[in-house]
């Protein structure tokens, strides 16, 4: 069943990874930060499946399948910023670029302290020890991801409350559309997380839980919820792949600048 399963979602992932490369394209460096990481997802998942059949054909560990697992949630969240990002970037031109990227750049660098943590716990995990720094280093690494994914909805709700700022812009109905899309994405991420901290913190505790090994758990908690948020922001992202072109006004044209669009005034 196990085996099965990796196969569908192996297969799932390098169709999904189509669309997500077209969408890399179509939306440029505007969405070079969300794509890219949803781009990287993608392959880890392949990967990380990959090790996976090949483990159960051969009885071998999947400890490396393990590791790639919890290392594909970083850029799962990592995407979900970048969306957030663009889609506030094309609603609201005249936004602070400074804070903004000051925060984005936080949030990147954090994400990466909570994937460095996780790691190196894995690896001790997997060495067969479990120690109390290695408790330690896999709790802080999950309770990182939460916050960072705490973040992540309060900052979605700020940027929900901001929908009578510059509505005159290009980008506003595409970005709103794109922002709706990490609305609908965030309780997914967040079940596929909270799957993961309870995996982990059982695996540290030692105990005996079927909830580690329960196929429909991870079948319902892990597979089924980033899968559905991967497509959600893939449709999102093919229904809004003109948003950064320039478009031509009667009065003016509107031209790309930086993350944003300024509206340019034809001189007479």
């Amino acid at each position: 069943m196990t085996d099965a399963l990796a196969i569908a979602t192996l297969i799932i992932y390098v169709i999904l990874i189509q669309p997500v490369l077209y969408c890399l394209w179509k939306h440029g460096r505007h969405g070079l930060l969300g794509w890219l990481a949803l781009q990287s997802f993608c392959l880890l998942r392949i990967i990380g499946n990959a090790v996976l059949v090949n483990a159960e054909a051969t009885n071998t560990s999947n400890s490396h399948a393990l590791l790639i697992s919890n290392i594909g949630l970083s850029p799962l969240l990592l995407a979900t910023l970048g969306f957030l990002h663009e889609a506030r970037r094309a609603r609201s031109p005249s936004i602070g670029r400074k804070l903004e990227w000051a925060l984005v750049i936080q949030y990147h660098v954090t994400i990466s302290i909570a994937l460095i943590l996780i790691i190196i716990g894995v690896v001790n995990l997997e060495g067969g020890t479990i120690t109390a720094t290695t408790s330690a280093l896999l709790k802080a690494g999950a309770a990182i991801l939460l916050v960072c994914w705490a973040a992540l909805v309060f900052w979605v709700r700020v940027s929900m409350r901001e929908q009578g700022k510059d509505t005159n812009a290009t980008g506003y109905a595409p970005g709103t559309k794109l922002l709706y899309s990490v609305l609908v994405a965030l309780p997914l991420v967040g079940i596929r997380l909270l799957y993961a901290v309870i995996s982990l913190l059982l695996e540290v505790s030692g105990s005996s839980s079927d909830f580690t090994t329960s196929v429909a758990a991870k079948v319902c908690m892990s597979v089924v919820p980033e899968m559905i948020a991967t497509i959600v922001f893939v449709l999102a992202g093919i229904v809004t792949r003109n948003m950064h072109k320039t478009v031509e006004g009667r009065n003016g044209r509107y031209g790309d600048v930086g993350a944003g669009v300024l509206l340019v005034e034809r001189r007479k």
